[in-house]
């Protein structure tokens, strides 16, 4: 399987350069190794792609980069997805296209659930304040509003149910210290990102 993985990083890969500092080529590993260490039911190449493929569209179009993901499995005719079957090749398709915190709807398969589960990432506060701080340029007072609205106790953000069983305690920490956050908390995390 680590073969499989590293032709298919280096297929998509192209799809990631020149994107914003949070969402580059080692988001895709990072989403790809927890999505493998949740995974119990699925297919390991469909959870390899789907986590290499849901956020190749976003240095294109942010808002609609899962949707135009969701359009390319469907379609595409590249090395790896014209040897799925029509099955496999819609629960890779649903999985980029339900994988943003927003996604509300019930998850078309157990894949969708890793993939979006796996996005959130571990629930540490400190690595979502420097994401998010290079996504916005260093500018502490919009991640500050970006970090309230969606990682709070009552923030938009949605856990898939496995994210939940498996960091129930991590996630209510992490909710907690997002309500306490502050301006100048997150200034200082980016300031000592070096050391964390």
């Amino acid at each position: 399987m680590k073969i499989f993985r590293k032709e298919v990083r280096v297929y998509y890969q192209p799809y990631y350069e020149n994107s914003d500092e949070a969402h580059l080529i080692n988001h895709a590993d990072d989403v790809c190794d927890l999505a493998l260490k949740i995974n119990r039911e699925c297919d390991e190449k469909l959870v390899i792609l789907a986590a290499y493929l849901h956020d190749m569209f976003n240095r294109d179009n942010r808002a609609k980069h899962n949707e135009l993901a969701y359009k390319y499995v469907l379609t595409a005719d590249d090395k790896f997805l014209k040897e799925l079957s029509c099955e496999e090749r819609k629960q890779v398709a649903y999985a980029v296209l339900e994988h943003r915190a927003s996604f509300k709807g019930k998850f078309y398969s157990p894949l969708s659930e890793i993939i979006s589960a796996a996005d959130r990432g571990f629930p540490d506060l400190d690595f979502i304040v420097i994401r998010s701080m290079k996504f916005n340029n260093g500018n502490a007072r919009k991640v500050y509003a970006h970090i309230s609205r969606k990682y709070g106790t009552n923030g938009y953000a949605k856990y898939p149910e496995i994210y939940q069983k498996i960091f129930s305690e991590e996630l209510a920490r992490f909710q907690r210290l997002a309500d306490e956050l502050t301006v100048e908390k997150i200034e200082e995390i980016w300031e000592n990102r070096e050391l964390i």
